[in-house]
């Protein structure tokens, strides 16, 4: 996920009115005055809301007939995304990413994952004895996703420590302009001039120079 599209859904997000409808939508397509209802908000307020998801691309919306009454607008989330922010001394590091496929680039899917879709796909979603079922296996991924959680702020911990040794022998580079060059290499592995200088927002020529003198610590 890009930058700018990150930092549009995290604006989005940031809101806790929003966080609650799109928990809701994430059960199921809704209009404004379900949403009114079921989330005790004023009607005006919940289209604001829509309006403003919509506009980030967080939900769609499409008209729908309505039995007896005047066609409605419903929305649905539009998105399966996840958002990660790791903060911390000398650790910032924001990520989004879509997950609308298990495909994975230039990687076979694991067999457990793939086991469990086969699992899944022999499960008619129409038979209510299925929610046995599903429920196993949505404690399963659970699980297996509170590991990963946990060994993934294990790594952050790990990942801090290296860091905190870095910054100290940053302290002792002269010129500011190297060290954001240095904790740019560091925490974004870029290396090249062209990715430093955009990401940098510095001159290229100022980039390879320092890239020159830096050569030796970097090697």
């Amino acid at each position: 996920m890009e930058k700018e599209e990150l930092s549009s859904i995290l604006q989005v997000l940031e809101n806790p009115i929003r966080r609650r409808i799109v928990k809701r939508l994430s059960h199921g397509p809704s209009y404004p005055l379900q949403l009114s209802k079921e989330l005790g908000l004023g009607q005006p307020l919940v289209a604001r809301h829509l309006a403003l998801m919509e506009k980030a691309g967080l939900v769609a919306s499409s008209m729908e007939e309505s039995p007896g009454a005047p066609d409605r607008r419903s929305y649905h989330l539009a998105r399966s995304i996840s958002i990660t922010l790791d903060v911390a001394p000398n650790l910032f590091i924001q990520r989004g990413f879509a997950f609308g496929t298990i495909k994975k680039k230039g990687k076979e899917v694991p067999e457990e994952i793939a086991s469990l879709v086969t699992d899944i796909s022999n499960i008619s979603g129409k038979d209510e004895k299925s929610l046995a079922s599903l429920s196993s296996i949505l404690e399963r991924v659970d699980r297996r996703l509170d590991e990963l959680d946990e060994e993934r702020a294990a790594l952050l911990y790990v990942r801090n420590m290296a860091m905190s040794s870095a910054s100290e022998a940053i302290e002792r580079v002269e010129g500011e302009d190297k060290k954001r060059v240095i904790y740019s290499i560091l925490e974004e592995h870029i290396r090249d001039v062209e990715g430093i200088s955009e990401s940098l927002d510095l001159r290229e020529k100022v980039v390879r120079t320092i890239l020159d003198d830096l050569t030796e610590m970097l090697a």
